[in-house]
């Protein structure tokens, strides 16, 4: 991991300022959003509070940048990418600051994340499903295990493990989860059934019964002894077959499907003893 523990600070500590790196103060403009950063979801009241704060008091901790030179049409130009301090960078546009203290430094990549990652965690939590997609692309863009991960961010590996398997709820929940509809412990219930569509009766029942954490997980065990009608799906191709079908024998009930071991299966539906008898009397 080379130099990360000198970036990253410890779970009870804030991000240390080194006594040798020198503090600068560089134009808002001038400092771009960290495309690493976790947190994609701001609360509009947290940050008035900050940035009411920091109009009394200012910026009382530096925000860290790295430098990046980019060729323009008059020759090079110099801008700053955020590597951890967002929070205090919005709130001080909101206060109306021009420009704001930086420390600059020149992380590896991973390690952008890591702090901006570690310092979200322990300044304003991240929403479960922003942590899990942070953990996930620190796992399979950078090579790490859960364990380090783990390691790094003062948890244990199967907390980590669990917090990434929320990205494999449907979107839907998902977002239920962000908006805080359902709890960690609710979603963690609804995860032990293994199908889509059986999750998404769950979470139905959920909100529709405000079901605490141990009734999800009994209702969930109840759902996962019941097997899981696979869905036939309707090939397009005998879509102008039904349709053809449906107008020679007058009957708007005609369904035509693939099922799960790839035969065609034409279904009639007669809503009547006459629609029988009309329809026997046009095969004679």
């Amino acid at each position: 991991m080379g130099g990360l523990e000198s970036l990253i600070p410890k779970k009870t500590q804030a991000l240390p300022t080194p006594k040798k790196e020198s503090i600068f103060w560089i134009e808002v403009d001038k400092i771009k959003p960290n495309p690493s950063q976790p947190r994609k979801d701001f609360n509009k009241e947290s940050l008035k509070t900050l940035a009411n704060s920091i109009r009394e008091y200012g910026v009382l901790q530096p925000l860290i940048v790295s430098k990046v030179e980019k060729e323009d049409s008059w020759g090079r130009k110099v801008e700053y990418q955020l590597v951890a301090g967002e929070r205090r960078l919005r709130a001080a546009e909101m206060a109306g600051f021009s420009q704001v203290p930086v420390i600059i430094r020149t992380p590896k990549l991973e390690e952008k994340l890591l702090i901006s990652l570690v310092e979200n965690i322990q300044r304003h939590n991240l929403n479960p499903i922003e942590e899990a997609t942070a953990f996930r692309k620190l796992h399979k863009d950078f090579g790490m295990a859960h364990k380090e991960i783990a390691k790094i961010m003062g948890r244990s590996r199967e907390a980590v493990t669990n917090t990434i398997r929320f990205l494999n709820l449907p979107l839907s929940i998902q977002k239920a989860l962000i908006e805080g509809k359902i709890s960690e412990g609710q979603s963690k219930a609804i995860l032990t059934l293994k199908d889509s569509q059986q999750q998404k009766v769950l979470y139905d029942k959920v909100i529709q019964k405000g079901l605490i954490v141990r009734e999800v997980e009994e209702m969930a065990r109840q759902m996962a002894k019941v097997p899981v009608k696979k869905v036939k799906k309707i090939i397009p191709e005998l879509k102008e077959l039904k349709e053809r079908v449906s107008k020679i024998l007058g009957i708007n009930k005609v369904i035509c499907l693939v099922t799960p071991k790839g035969k065609t299966r034409l279904t009639i539906v007669f809503d009547s003893q006459k629609q029988i008898n009309d329809f026997l009397s046009k095969l004679k």
